[in-house]
């Protein structure tokens, strides 16, 4: 089994704040297509069965109307150049970084739980919004 060296978990673990938080919406809209989609195969298969379809059913959809996160993370602030058209260094930009904590993050980095950070957030569904058309 190969080794993990403290590298290799920051590599994989450490990243933007913002690129972590958008995963998890991205993860949440995944499965909230997944419950559609079987819902709508649901309605499908009573639809076109036979026996079924004389009784009237509708497939039961099912919806995340919030979807509550907490996280206890170690955060730490980075810069990274921030380069021209010609590739010439043309300053720097502020990067805040997290890694989630784990039992490997925390006895390879040494880190003390007690200097964690905790982000609380709150995705919330909104309906559609609808576009308006002249008549």
């Amino acid at each position: 089994m190969p080794s993990i060296s403290s590298e290799n978990i920051e590599e994989v673990l450490v990243s933007p704040l913002s690129t972590i938080l958008a995963e998890m919406g991205k993860s949440i809209a995944q499965t909230q297509k997944a419950m559609d989609r079987n819902s709508i195969d649901t309605q499908i298969e009573l639809s076109s069965d036979e026996v079924l379809k004389d009784y009237n059913l509708e497939a039961t959809w099912y919806h995340l109307p919030e979807v509550d996160i907490e996280l206890k993370m170690a955060l730490s602030m980075s810069y990274e150049e921030e380069k021209d058209s010609k590739g010439r260094v043309r300053g720097y930009k502020r990067v805040l970084k997290a890694a989630p904590l784990n039992a490997s993050y925390k006895s390879l980095n040494s880190y003390d739980v007690e200097g964690s950070s905790v982000l609380k957030a709150k995705i919330v569904s909104v309906p559609p919004s609808y576009r308006v058309t002249e008549e």
